[in-house]
């Protein structure tokens, strides 16, 4: 898997992604994104471009292995830069930073300092209040698409990811 990148991320990547849409011989075939449908192609554990920049599309298919890289490379590649940027990524635990590989997975890595994610980049800068499970919980649930058909599994996720960030190694 990713090099740095704590074990217990890419499982919690892989859990919520999941490996689909598995053929009977164990490769995966492309599927539409649950909210944006074929606009979207996706393929393995979430992929939506390959290494090389191209496209996923309708009617790919892949092998585990091949799934199993590209999370790997789309983690190292695209995640990683941008995670390592955060202020306090050095004072981070491996739990916490796996529960922010996992949001960053999902969400899009820059996600510190934007507008649009002024609770998670709180959680990211108050190392004080990590201890505080409460708190750190009611900042990851408020990103899980409120209203839509997707919202119970990312609440599920976000959830998910707020207790391993809470977790101490």
């Amino acid at each position: 898997m990713a090099a740095g990148v704590p074990r217990c991320g890419i499982e919690l990547i892989k859990e919520f992604e999941g490996y689909h849409e598995e053929l009977p011989d164990g490769r995966a075939r492309a599927y539409p994104d649950p909210l944006a449908g074929w606009k979207v192609p996706t393929i393995g554990y979430g992929t939506t471009r390959y290494p090389d920049g191209s496209p996923v599309k309708q009617g790919d298919v892949i092998t585990r292995e091949e799934a199993e890289q590209y999370l790997a490379r789309e983690v190292e590649d695209r995640c990683r830069p941008a995670l390592e940027k955060i202020p306090s990524w050095d004072r981070m635990n491996d739990n916490q930073r796996g529960a922010l590989y996992s949001f960053a997975y999902n969400l899009g890595p820059r996600f510190h300092g934007r507008k649009n994610f002024k609770s998670i980049t709180a959680v990211c800068d108050s190392s004080d209040r990590w201890p505080d499970k409460a708190w750190v919980r009611s900042r990851f649930v408020k990103y899980r698409n409120p209203g839509s058909s997707a919202e119970k599994g990312l609440r599920r996720r976000r959830e998910a990811e707020a207790e391993l960030f809470c977790t101490p190694v």
